[in-house]
């Protein structure tokens, strides 16, 4: 009777784990990150974070952001906040929380930004 008890208990602490588990993965560090074409770049500035999250209801009904967050545009928002052309020094960051009801996931980028001379296309 004891060692079923065990058992049970064993169980619901894993697949309570399991349900509140999140997770982060880092898709890695980049000298330089754009979503434009480059020709010579200046200075950097300010350190920016830029991020693209979506939440969904059983991983089909959206209720915030797109179905699918996108890391260009969260490259575009750390952009635009400090109105450069270019991130040096970028982290890209991949973070979800898939629960059984709510799922949420993000990209999430931060770095240095920098103007740029846009080249042609």
């Amino acid at each position: 009777m004891l060692r079923r008890q065990g058992m049970y208990v064993a169980s619901l602490v894993f697949a309570v784990s399991i349900v509140l588990g999140g997770c982060t993965m880092r898709y890695g560090d980049f000298t330089i990150g754009s979503t434009k074409n480059i020709s010579q770049l200046s200075q950097k500035g300010e350190t920016v974070t830029g991020e693209d999250c979506s939440a969904n209801i059983l991983g089909m009904i959206p209720i915030q952001g797109p179905v699918y967050p996108n890391l260009k545009t969260a490259i575009d928002r750390a952009l635009e906040r400090a109105k450069g052309d270019v991130i040096a020094d970028a982290v890209i960051t991949y973070n979800a929380l898939p629960l059984i009801v709510f799922n949420q996931v993000c990209f999430k980028v931060e770095g240095k930004v920098a103007k740029a001379e846009l080249g042609k296309k």
